[in-house]
């Protein structure tokens, strides 16, 4: 009887020990706060928005950027892309961009693709100058090789009343080897120059491309040109020109991206464009 009473205590002693170790026997756990996750937007103050306005960057925003991890040189760029709305800050020093963007009572900022303007800019000027340069000395080897000659590539000529000349893909060729020796009278015809009214770059889909206004064309009048980068160089991928006697009836670009299928061509929304 004492021998069962023992074994009876020790059972017992063994269920407390096992019931304490698994479940606490009723008691809780002590629970560790949770650290609160640091907020990974960056924002400041919308009362900066006024130096963003006017392409600043005072040293309080750099300041306060830094204390949330991005590093501004007092050097960068500021372009305003919507007044008192969006803003795009380009640190060449950094190599790095931002896009601010005014939200309620703050300004908050998100990375952007770094884009070297100064040089795609003049960059994509010299592929346009070139391919002027060339066409007009008949050095169409050297024509062919600025163009992307994709089936995607576009031409589209106007050089005289109701007649305008249009070619794709590997059409784009073979139309500017038969201008050069005379369609419609069209074997002197040359651009007039190479210089631009208008440019505009971007990033897409991991890509560059740019677009280009210029006021001189086949014949004299207006071209519209599409390029895109493809590895180091920039090339052409659409061109439109439209002889002055035809403008008045040119109520639309038809290389823009507006009227592609695929959406990729001509584009001139002003938050792309740069100084020239």
């Amino acid at each position: 009887m004492k021998k069962r009473s023992i074994w009876s205590l020790i059972t017992l002693l063994a269920f407390a020990v096992s019931c304490y170790t698994l479940i606490g026997c009723g008691s809780e756990d002590p629970v560790k706060a949770k650290t609160p996750k640091k907020s990974s937007i960056i924002s400041v103050d919308l009362a900066y928005a006024s130096d963003l306005n006017g392409g600043m960057l005072p040293d309080g925003l750099i300041s306060e950027l830094a204390t949330q991890g991005i590093k501004i040189s007092s050097d960068a760029a500021v372009k305003v892309n919507q007044e008192g709305k969006e803003w795009l800050i380009t640190d060449k020093e950094n190599q790095q961009a931002y896009t601010a963007t005014a939200e309620s009572d703050k300004i908050t900022f998100n990375k952007a693709t770094f884009i070297d303007y100064e040089v795609e800019r003049d960059a994509v000027a010299e592929t346009y100058k070139n391919f002027v340069t060339n066409y007009n000395t008949r050095k169409l080897t050297n024509v062919f090789k600025l163009w992307t000659n994709k089936p995607s590539d576009e031409l589209l000529v106007n050089i005289a009343e109701n007649e305008t000349i249009y070619a794709e893909g590997k059409g784009v060729r073979d139309t500017l080897l038969h201008l050069t020796k005379g369609h419609a009278s069209t074997t002197s015809d040359k651009w007039s120059g190479s210089s631009i009214s208008e440019m505009y770059i971007r990033s897409r889909g991991g890509r560059l491309e740019a677009s280009i206004h210029s006021p001189n064309a086949l014949r004299n009048g207006e071209t519209w040109v599409y390029l895109t980068k493809i590895g180091r160089k920039w090339l052409i991928n659409k061109v439109e020109s439209i002889e002055t006697r035809n403008l008045a009836g040119h109520v639309k670009v038809q290389i823009h991206e507006k009227d592609q299928l695929d959406g990729i061509g001509y584009f001139d929304n002003k938050k792309f464009l740069v100084d020239l």
